[in-house]
């Protein structure tokens, strides 16, 4: 079987890239932009799980099906399993929208440092702020919309049994469109180019986003998510950039 070309956005690659970006989040070169959205991203993780060991049973015990107390042995691993996506899922996508303002400049420093710096300046950090926190407003409204189905198969008995799967998916997709938007963003996208650019390659994007469910589900790697996915996300989108040039070279010659 062909082997992809060296450049290629695979959905392989786009799987392996949080990872990647967990394995620089401490290059020196990046650590002076890693470190605010560390700390929030540990803060609200940390903050998060506190709360929840608090009324994990409880919830856990009312998201149990009435009558189906025979199946609860099956059934507690399942919600358990729903519970814990959906908790890795929230807590990481609020701490990216918090650090939303450092997660640019973060981007944009590490496609410089992989040779492909963005075509447009880097904004001052006001600018910056002003243009995250635009767009985390219209991120949160585009992530309320895709939570509906999640919800109502969260809460119907019987269809929540799948929620589990549900929640996986709802989280692949909100955490690869949160931190493929900064890679993107600094090219000149704005949102709603995002978003059209990500359904055009929905394969690549889903495949990014369940990496980095998985990494949002184990605890300690967790805490350094923010920073990893974003240089992740730059990552990949450095890598199609590159098979795209390499594409239109090829073409032209």
């Amino acid at each position: 079987m062909a082997q992809p070309a060296r450049g290629v956005a695979t959905p392989l690659f786009a799987f392996l890239a949080p990872f990647r970006g967990l394995s620089r989040v401490f290059d020196p070169a990046l650590r002076g932009l890693v470190m605010i959205p560390l700390l929030i991203n540990i803060a609200v993780v940390i903050g998060l799980a506190t709360a929840a060991a608090f009324g994990f049973e409880a919830l856990l015990t009312a998201w149990l099906p009435s009558g189906w107390d025979w199946l609860a042995w099956l059934l507690w691993p399942l919600f358990a399993l729903a519970l814990l996506v959906a908790f890795a899922v929230s807590a990481v996508a609020l701490a990216a929208i918090i650090a939303s303002p450092f997660s640019g400049p973060l981007a944009y420093r590490t496609a410089c440092n992989l040779g492909y710096p963005p075509p447009r300046p880097a904004r001052s950090f006001f600018a910056e702020t002003g243009h995250a926190s635009i767009t985390a407003l219209r991120k949160t409204g585009y992530y309320a919309l895709l939570f509906i189905p999640v919800l109502l198969i969260t809460i119907i008995p019987g269809l929540n049994l799948i929620s589990g799967i549900a929640w996986f998916v709802f989280g692949s997709w909100v955490l690869s469109v949160e931190f493929q938007e900064p890679p993107l963003a600094n090219d000149g996208l704005g949102f709603a180019a995002v978003r059209q650019t990500l359904r055009g390659r929905r394969l690549e994007t889903l495949a990014f986003g369940a990496g980095t469910t998985l990494l949002a589900m184990v605890p300690l790697l967790n805490l350094l998510l923010v920073p990893a996915a974003v240089i992740g996300a730059t990552h990949l989108h450095v890598r199609r950039q590159r098979g795209l040039t390499a594409r239109g070279t090829r073409t032209a010659g």
